[in-house]
């Protein structure tokens, strides 16, 4: 392999490759404590809604967990993860040479906007491109890292740093047999996911569109039967041990009315840092550690 990839370095804790506005993969000590709480070292790691799937990677790189399974309605985000699983060398590849030019974020752009006439790895690697590439992160409506004359304090490069980039695709390619991805609404995954599973060594992470300004940040906006159905599922079949994060909304507490309900506090960086109230909701038999 090539200078660049024999430069890599080995991290303990893996992050994600994607950047997320508001994305939880540094908080995996929190979902760390709460496994070995509820005896769930070992159990699988369920995430329905995966977008970068930072704290499943984290866990996964730590032992933690024994298999992360994925889902994200998004085809977008389905087609980089699978790519990722399935073609890790040719991305690495992809990765160390692309060029970092505003004609390249065209013809990236151009891609994403037709996922039907380019191949999964192609729609794949548009996705990361964009993701990595463009101001906060946010892959679709909006441009850039210092705009299109690339003109700025910072240019379209500044989270692009290749050989971090390709030490983590490496590492999670080690892992690829312990990782899967669909591309399915929630509810069906979890169902499909259920049916015949021991439940009782399972783990589920849910981190869903939020209720506010998700139009911006979400390809698939969910309605408010959305969210309602989702709580019907998770109150319905009684799972035991799943974490749930949205927006501090009045509406979403009245769905979870029955269950365990605390306020934590994330900071954002969407063009300036923000600090927001989010809710983090479990069923109550769920322990959870002090001093959150």
């Amino acid at each position: 392999m090539n200078s660049m990839v024999e430069k890599v370095k080995k991290h303990k804790v893996l992050k994600s490759p994607l950047r997320y506005p508001g994305g939880k993969g540094s908080v995996y000590p929190f979902f760390e404590e709460v496994l070995k709480l509820n005896n769930l070292i070992g159990a699988k790691y369920y995430e329905p809604f995966a977008g970068g799937a930072g704290i499943g990677i984290a866990l996964l790189s730590l032992g933690i967990i024994s298999e992360v399974l994925l889902n994200d309605i998004d085809y977008h985000i389905y087609c980089f993860w699978l790519s990722l699983l399935k073609d890790n060398e040719r991305f690495v590849e992809k990765i160390e040479n692309v060029h970092l030019s505003i004609d390249e974020w065209h013809k990236q752009k151009n891609i994403y906007l037709q996922p039907n006439t380019y191949s999964i790895f192609e729609v794949g690697f548009s996705t990361f491109f964009l993701n990595r590439c463009n101001r906060s992160g946010i892959i679709s409506g909006s441009g850039p890292i210092g705009g299109y004359s690339q003109s700025g304090k910072w240019r379209m490069d500044a989270r692009f740093n290749k050989s971090a980039l390709i030490s983590r695709f490496i590492e999670i390619g080690k892992m690829r047999n312990m990782i899967s991805i669909k591309n399915n609404d929630a509810i069906v995954f979890l169902k499909d996911n259920f049916a015949d599973d021991d439940i009782n060594k399972s783990f589920i992470y849910i981190d869903p569109p939020y209720v506010s300004a998700g139009n911006r940040l979400y390809m698939n906006l969910y309605k408010n039967k959305d969210h309602k159905e989702l709580a019907e599922y998770l109150l319905i079949i009684k799972l035991k041990h799943w974490i749930l994060t949205y927006d501090d909304n009045v509406f979403i507490k009245e769905l979870y009315d029955s269950c365990s309900k605390k306020i934590f506090y994330k900071r954002y960086s969407l063009q300036k840092r923000n600090v927001c109230n989010e809710l983090l909701i479990t069923p109550k038999t769920l322990l959870i550690p002090d001093g959150l």
